[in-house]
């Protein structure tokens, strides 16, 4: 699905519009004010997905976290980044 811009003006005038789409069509927009990107405007069902798949990440963080309490978080998040990384990179 590609993603629309849209200026801050036109997604006030046409909300409704915008809305429909995102909703039956799964249309993605992001809206700009003055040039400069603000918000996203996704259907409900995309932005649960999303929040998902982030929240698994973090309980797959917290579970090497909790192996290696010694660990700065960051350092653990690099590795781990690193490691997805590696593996998208082999199966691509």
């Amino acid at each position: 699905m590609t993603v629309e811009t849209i200026p801050a003006v036109q997604a006030r005038t046409h909300f409704g519009e915008i809305m429909k789409r995102s909703y039956k069509k799964g249309a993605r927009f992001v809206v700009e004010k003055s040039g400069i990107p603000m918000v996203v405007i996704l259907n409900a069902q995309d932005y649960a997905r999303m929040v998902e798949a982030g929240e698994e990440r973090f309980k797959i963080l917290d579970r090497i976290k909790s192996r290696l309490p010694n660990s700065p978080e960051d350092v653990v998040s690099e590795d781990v980044a690193k490691a997805v990384s590696a593996v998208r990179r082999r199966h691509a």
